[in-house]
């Protein structure tokens, strides 16, 4: 295994522990538990014919299991690691290989072995992670619409009257996603420069939709507001911003609106609305996730 750095951190204390060629004491020798990946299948058996029937295939938690020693400055880093890696406590593992971007996964601390006696003060650590996916460090985005800076510094003006920025607009982009996972959340930001009624962004490929506002319950978003939708599993929803004041807007949801999510192969994300949607500006931010490292 080639590391070029592990790291933990304790989120609850803001503690981290980095471990690689520079780290001082500290050795990973094994990780186990971030290659592999299982499924649970469920099926049905047919009543009156061979074989069974799919109905569903869902990813149980992740355990990853870190084993190396201590081989310096035994009593020092044996307490960092016991206040790290803290029964119970939240942390994000991140790992990264030579040439590979980073990748994380957050966990809950199981158990923690040091065994003393061992050569060099062998370790084990158990990390449960109820999420069994790893997600890119870095956040990705597309603009659908949107300002596009035409000024750098710095800068030698030649004329009078030069453009400072141009509106780029596409009603459609698409989003690769070939990481074989589905269900990749979306932060959606919608601005407005005049008066759009009833926006709405919609995934082709499923031909499911977000819209905010209907004919009986119309919601007219001005350039005084902006509108975040969050599709991530387990923080699904939709708020208005204004004046830096957030207030919720399901209650304007099209009661057809689904929070779609990003599938495996191509997505392809658009916009639009009942009235102005010429006025509008909207980012699409979504992080990858994966099956393994």
């Amino acid at each position: 295994m080639i590391i070029r750095s592990a790291s933990f951190t304790n989120t609850d204390d803001d503690i981290n522990l980095i471990v690689d060629g520079n780290c001082p004491g500290i050795v990973i020798e094994n990780i186990e538990g971030i290659y592999a990946f299982t499924g649970e299948v469920k099926t049905s058996p047919y009543s009156q014919t061979n074989g069974d029937r799919y109905k569903s295939t869902r990813a149980p938690r992740r355990n990853i299991v870190v084993s190396g020693k201590i081989y310096d400055n035994f009593y020092d880093n044996r307490q960092l690691m016991y206040r790290v890696f803290r029964l119970g406590s939240l942390g994000r593992f991140c790992y990264t290989e030579p040439d590979r971007s980073n990748r994380y996964a957050d966990y809950y601390v199981e158990s923690v072995e040091i065994d003393q006696n061992a050569y060099r003060g062998q370790y084990q650590i158990s990390l449960i992670c109820p999420d069994p996916f790893f997600y890119a460090g870095d956040v990705e985005g597309i603009d659908l619409a949107g300002w596009i800076a035409d000024f750098t510094f710095e800068h030698d003006f030649l004329a009078a009257g030069e453009t400072l920025g141009h509106r780029e607009a596409s009603m459609i982009k698409e989003i690769q996603n070939y990481n074989g996972v589905d269900g990749i959340g979306l932060d959606i930001t919608i601005k407005a420069t005049g008066n759009v009624t009833n926006p709405y962004i919609y995934l082709y490929e499923t031909g499911e939709e977000i819209k905010i506002g209907t004919t009986s319950n119309p919601y007219t978003l001005t350039s005084s507001k902006e509108i975040h939708i969050n599709t991530t599993t387990g923080h699904k929803g939709a708020v208005q911003v204004s004046g830096g004041v957030e207030t919720r807007i399901n209650d304007y949801l099209d009661p057809d609106s689904q929070f779609f999510q990003l599938i495996s192969g191509i997505n392809t994300i658009g916009y639009n609305a009942s009235s102005g949607a010429e006025y509008m500006e909207v980012r699409v931010e979504y992080k990858m996730r994966y099956l393994g490292v």
